[in-house]
């Protein structure tokens, strides 16, 4: 992250990454292979986390929910400046495809709607929360889960 705010993107070597972490080039290709790799076991850790919390079967009645939706906001605000931070380095598409692999992978087994109503939802959880971050979280997590639940629920589109 800090190379990040530093280096664009695709500049960072494994190199900076390596005399940044104080470890060995061998060290880092150990574990990864590319420096995409170790950026996307910390986001996959970070979904792993997510869905060790989360207990409730998903089903079109209760994902969509307030309680989810809050939970949801509230965790992943932990992890705000990584997420931004990625953002901002042109790497938005790791985000999302890590949320679509969750998605896929954790919750679409558990799911009985529509995969459409699935990738909706996490679409829009994901650009809801990355703009109301961008903003400067000016609604409380609880509001903006009331918002989001009112948007999902059809009740504030075109008014």
């Amino acid at each position: 992250m800090v190379l990040m705010d530093e280096i664009p993107y695709d500049q960072i070597s494994i190199s900076d990454i390596c005399k940044k972490a104080g470890i060995s080039r061998m060290t880092f290709y150990h574990y990864f292979y590319t420096k995409t790799d170790a950026v996307n076991d910390y986001i996959y850790e970070i979904f792993e986390a997510y869905g060790n919390i989360v207990n409730v079967p998903f089903s079109i009645h209760n994902l969509f929910e307030y309680g989810h939706i809050l939970q949801a906001i509230r965790f992943f605000d932990q992890y705000a400046a990584f997420v931004l931070t990625l953002c901002k380095a042109g790497q938005f598409c790791l985000v999302s495809e890590a949320v679509n692999a969750y998605f896929t992978e954790r919750v679409m087994p558990l799911y009985t709607g529509s995969v459409y109503d699935l990738f909706f939802y996490s679409g829009a959880m994901l650009n809801i929360f990355i703009k109301w971050e961008e903003n400067g979280k000016k609604e409380s997590p609880e509001e903006l889960a009331e918002t989001i639940e009112s948007l999902l629920k059809g009740e504030k589109l075109n008014k």
